[in-house]
């Protein structure tokens, strides 16, 4: 059954137009425009009423590009043309609907379910021109983006069912922010989805922000912090990673800097309580951070990747740090792995001068690489696709064959 148009009195008020605009901005895909063009879109958004256990069915060649939840609860399905359903996710009030791809033809539907009365806000095809102007282009490739997101969802889903065992966790930590432990972390779980694809998640926990889905060149539209807040915790998670052509997934921490305080230690754990079902490795990008919630990682990892520069001020946190996995988490040496990232050309210290500082063996090490990680990230990628010759390529597949080897993986 369809859902019907609804044009209440007021509609455009001040406050019915600032609540859209909120909408908008709040959303991935419209984060970045101006307000004028927000103001634009927020007069030509339709209301659309859509009953409860009513069905409102959107494919590839309707006429509304862009839906929002606005109130309610609904369930989203895509299904494909023979009616089988690929992927199902909950959405919160204030969502954005992804929708197949105009290209894709008839080849896919999304389906909105009423749970409750709902009511969802659209725009159609000729609203969107409009209200959008020359920055048209820019929106219409990142939703299309989106939706190669949400095919590659539902295949990760498919290859997750067929393989039932409780993944190891992998964690990446820095003393020192600018170490390139994200860089690495990141190309590492991509060089292990190599081995695995679709059942490597990298869990970004990198706070007030983490980069790991910037560094992808991924649209985040979800976090562990909202995820927290739906009734389904599971099912949540599911809807917030998303995932990279290279056969990994992200799925971050947070999204704005509001929600670090929602990260406790508890939570942290009942996430990875559910998604070590799901996957083959779980890597969890820790960042510089040693809160209550990267404590509890470090506890469960298997393997502790500490990424260090050789530089003279890292040092001191390096063996700080060091000390408190060893000594007050009791570690096991075997569980850790030191790797040595050169991020300067003429590094004040060397190899056998961070060795004898620290007392410890470099497990791996990454050589200076100029600036072939950040390009790649201006060119939408990672360094490991665009230039697997690299250094940093090289170091992250070294990586990855140490973490294969620690946690006796299967290549």
């Amino acid at each position: 059954m369809g859902a019907r148009g609804s044009e209440p009195a007021g509609e455009q008020a001040p406050s019915v137009l600032q609540m859209r605009m909120r909408i908008l901005e709040m959303s991935a895909v419209f984060s970045e425009l101006n307000d004028g063009v927000l103001r634009a879109l927020a007069r030509r958004m339709r209301p659309v009423a859509l009953s409860a256990r009513d069905t409102l069915r959107l494919g590839g060649q309707g006429g509304d590009i862009v839906v929002f939840l606005a109130s309610g609860q609904t369930e989203e399905s895509i299904t494909d043309a023979g009616g089988k359903v690929l992927l199902t996710r909950r959405p919160v009030p204030g969502d954005l609907v992804i929708l197949p791809a105009p290209r894709t033809g008839g080849r896919y539907v999304t389906n909105v379910y009423g749970l409750t009365d709902a009511v969802l806000l659209t725009l159609d095809r000729d609203g969107l021109l409009e209200g959008l102007g020359p920055q048209v282009e820019k929106v219409a490739l990142t939703l299309d983006k989106l939706w190669e997101q949400e095919l590659s969802a539902a295949a990760a889903i498919e290859a997750q069912t067929a393989s039932r065992t409780a993944a190891p966790i992998v964690a990446f930590f820095s003393a020192k922010g600018g170490s390139g432990a994200t860089t690495l972390a990141i190309n590492t779980a991509a060089a292990l989805a190599r081995k695995f694809p679709r059942q490597v998640l990298l869990v970004d926990l990198g706070a007030p922000f983490g980069h790991a889905a910037l560094f992808a060149d991924l649209i985040a539209t979800g976090s562990i912090a909202s995820a927290s807040k739906a009734a389904d915790l599971t099912s949540a998670l599911r809807g917030n990673i998303v995932n990279h052509r290279s056969g990994m997934g992200v799925l971050p921490g947070t999204l704005r800097p509001e929600e670090v305080d929602m990260m406790t230690a508890d939570l942290v754990g009942r996430v990875l309580d559910v998604v070590v079902a799901w996957q083959k490795v779980i890597v969890v990008d820790l960042g510089t951070s040693l809160s209550e919630s990267a404590l509890a990682v470090i506890e469960r990892a298997e393997c502790l990747v500490t990424v260090i520069p050789p530089e003279i001020a890292a040092m001191t946190d390096a063996r700080r740090s060091l000390a408190i996995f060893r000594d007050i988490m009791n570690v096991p040496d075997n569980r850790m792995a030191l790797v040595l990232n050169q991020r300067s050309p003429h590094p004040p210290l060397d190899r056998a001068a961070v060795e004898t500082i620290l007392g410890r063996k470099m497990s791996v090490i990454v050589g200076f690489d100029d600036s072939r990680p950040e390009d790649a990230t201006i060119a939408g990628g990672l360094v490991l696709q665009h230039d697997p010759s690299s250094v940093v390529s090289r170091g992250a597949t070294e990586i990855a064959r140490v973490i294969m080897a620690n946690l006796k993986l299967d290549g």
